[in-house]
């Protein structure tokens, strides 16, 4: 990224979430910060990200056949997905969760943040362990989508209010970044809100179960 792309940092944000390392005077705590992460960028320049692509996406991160041809050294443990759409669950999006389940991986993802009582795919596919976000009162955060899709809720942060004490919104606060005045990329932190920074809560709390026992599956997961 460049100052010109003028990035949010999202998924530097997710990732810090789930392996940020802790207790070396950073400023951020992951949830799992002996897990490595396995990026993977889904998104154009300044467009949204495809069905198909984020699709692939799953299947190199499982290790399985895919559309670049190449598949990553180890499969991943746990795949969290900050991101989503609107309508059912597509055939590519199931196809490739369901194939990347067999393979024992955790699939995570947003319920996403338009205030509804549906969740949008992927995380309304079958077998995917989908993210409502709740704010500092433990409360289900305003733009949090709901229904029966929902597994599980996790701390999404409410930037719109201040109610802990510290002064500061009540965000999550993770790993970002910015520019310096000579154009370079900056390690920096900083708060976001959404089901995004609620989903690597659940995905970090997945690797560390994945890290006590390393032999469980996605349906004792599920049970």
């Amino acid at each position: 990224s460049s100052a010109a792309d003028n990035s949010v940092f999202h998924g530097t944000h997710v990732s810090g979430t789930i392996a940020a390392s802790t207790y070396d005077g950073g400023g951020a705590a992951g949830v799992a910060p002996m897990a490595q992460i396995l990026p993977l960028n889904v998104f154009g320049a300044s467009s949204g990200a495809s069905t198909s692509d984020i699709a692939n996406a799953i299947l190199y991160a499982a290790r399985l056949n895919n559309s670049s041809g190449f598949v990553p050294a180890q499969r991943a443990d746990v795949i969290n997905m900050s991101l989503g759409g609107n309508g059912s669950c597509s055939t590519a999006f199931q196809n490739a969760i369901t194939a990347a389940r067999g393979e024992g991986v955790i699939v995570v993802a947003a319920a996403g943040n338009e205030s509804a009582t549906t969740v949008g795919q992927p995380a309304n596919c079958a077998g995917v362990i989908a993210v409502s976000a709740t704010q500092a009162n433990k409360a289900i955060a305003p733009y949090s989508n709901t229904g029966t899709a929902v597994k599980v809720a996790a701390p999404g942060g409410n930037t719109g209010q201040s109610t802990t004490g510290n002064g500061q919104p009540d965000g999550v606060f993770s790993t970002m970044a910015s520019f310096d005045n000579a154009g370079s990329r900056i390690h920096t932190l900083g708060f976001l809100q959404g089901t995004s920074m609620a989903s690597p809560h659940v995905a970090g709390v997945m690797a560390l179960m994945r890290y006590v026992n390393p032999g469980i599956t996605p349906q004792q997961i599920d049970t």
